[in-house]
């Protein structure tokens, strides 16, 4: 057979080839993790991801409750799958971590965010007030997401961590009602927990949340389809089903 149509075959075989289906860079951990509390500034703040990262275009960004950006880092020197940055001295309060990255295989970008907070602030007992549908107004404690982070990578199936210094049994489905203005956790039986998956509601019950410790909890989703998903949780009347505070919200990417 002619050279030219050996040539013209194996250019034929080249681009008929599969190619390989690239993976992403996920977000596995962080330190801090999502959600902590310390009780002074870590040494360095850092994020691991699922594979190696490119030089170019991959950081973190630390930024304050007023989203002032104080601090950024780049790639790890020891590691090239984590990014790191050295923060200044941080007083108590709330701090955001943005991370934005560059898979190196195939320039691909992901970006999300993970929240510590110094001298526990994150989940400092304070509530917001609400109205229900009798006139009376009611206390809810705070509410945060701690897992998953947000663009993070998880496996089936997925547990949720959710905090509240709230009494739990009381702010979920068959909770126990109560009346008018009273301690944390003391809030018209109307308003309970929202779970929120790609805009399907779940409204669990005190049973189905598993306690951790150190007011947090824990709810295993359903199994979810490959791919990314939308979590969002909230307290929420079970009428109306509008949020009656701030509403949580991360994009978690399941795995097979």
């Amino acid at each position: 057979m002619p050279a030219s149509v050996w040539l013209m075959l194996t250019g034929l075989l080249l681009v008929l080839a599969p190619r390989p289906a690239w993976a992403h860079a996920e977000l596995t951990k962080s330190s801090p993790a999502n959600g902590a509390a310390y009780a002074s500034t870590p040494s360095a703040i850092r994020a691991w991801f699922s594979e190696e990262l490119a030089d170019h275009g991959s950081y973190l960004r630390l930024y304050d409750a007023h989203n002032k950006m104080l601090a950024t880092g780049g790639l790890d020197p020891s590691n090239r799958e984590a990014l790191r940055l050295v923060p200044p001295h941080l007083s108590p309060g709330n701090y955001v971590v943005r991370w934005h990255v560059v898979s190196a295989d195939d320039n691909h970008v992901t970006q999300g965010s993970f929240h510590f907070s110094i001298g526990g602030a994150a989940m400092a007992p304070s509530t917001m007030t609400t109205s229900t549908g009798s006139g009376k107004t009611s206390s809810l404690p705070p509410l945060q997401l701690i897992a998953p982070v947000d663009h993070g990578g998880v496996t089936n199936p997925v547990a949720l961590a959710i905090q509240t210094p709230g009494d739990i049994k009381q702010l979920t489905m068959g909770g126990t009602k109560m009346s008018g203005m009273g301690s944390m956790g003391a809030t018209d039986a109307r308003v309970h927990l929202h779970i929120l998956v790609d805009g399907a509601t779940i409204m669990p019950s005190g049973e189905q949340l598993k306690a951790l410790g150190n007011n947090r909890y824990q709810y295993t989703l359903t199994l979810l389809s490959q791919g990314a998903h939308t979590i969002k949780i909230f307290w929420a009347d079970n009428k109306t089903h509008q949020p009656a505070g701030p509403v949580r919200e991360a994009t978690c990417i399941v795995r097979q």
